[in-house]
């Protein structure tokens, strides 16, 4: 019989830029404030060749590819987290007065999004067990910028969960639990 005790629920956090002992490298961002919850899915594609003799009925399927993804909304508009994220995105100094800043995003094709470890803790957690670490996540970022009575501005994350190319975790997509745990 399932253990009920085991049915969560709540928000989570979003970490982008975890080394290999789960920690967040300095230069990593922290999203700690959600609107609408965070989900994490996976979507495998698959080959299934069919034979004439049974029509369009597929004879077998093959793995073809697995890619995670991992959205949600948040009001935390901070700059200083987009421009290392967003190959697309600048800062700029003022250079006579460094109080004045300003963020430019480009529209420029053709640059490559960073991609590092993540992790999704739930909110309270210390449990290790609850985690889902993402092997190799790059953030994809997209303004919202509703200014209504009723409403408040926040960015759309939409971050991509990519095989990892290391040949240490070759193909690894992601860890739920432990990514200290040795076999």
């Amino acid at each position: 019989m399932a253990d009920v005790t085991k049915v969560y629920a709540g928000p989570a956090i979003f970490e982008w830029g975890i080394d290999e002992q789960g920690q967040l490298e300095t230069d990593g961002i922290i999203i700690d404030v959600t609107q609408g919850g965070l989900t994490f899915t996976t979507t495998t594609n698959y080959f299934e060749p069919t034979v004439d003799q049974f029509g369009t009925a597929p004879v077998k399927s093959i793995v073809t590819g697995v890619v995670g993804a991992i959205n949600f909304e948040t009001p935390d508009i901070d700059f200083e987290k987009v421009v290392k994220f967003n190959p697309n995105a600048d800062k700029i100094v003022d250079g006579t007065d460094s109080q004045k800043v300003k963020y430019e995003v480009y529209g420029l094709a053709g640059k490559e999004l960073p991609r590092r470890r993540a992790v999704i803790k739930p909110l309270g957690v210390n449990d290790p067990s609850r985690f889902i670490y993402i092997e190799s996540c790059g953030i994809k970022f997209d303004m919202n910028a509703a200014f209504t009575v009723d409403n408040n501005l926040r960015f759309t994350i939409s971050a991509t969960a990519y095989p990892s190319t290391d040949p240490a975790r070759y193909g690894l997509l992601y860890v739920w639990g432990d990514i200290t745990a040795t076999a």
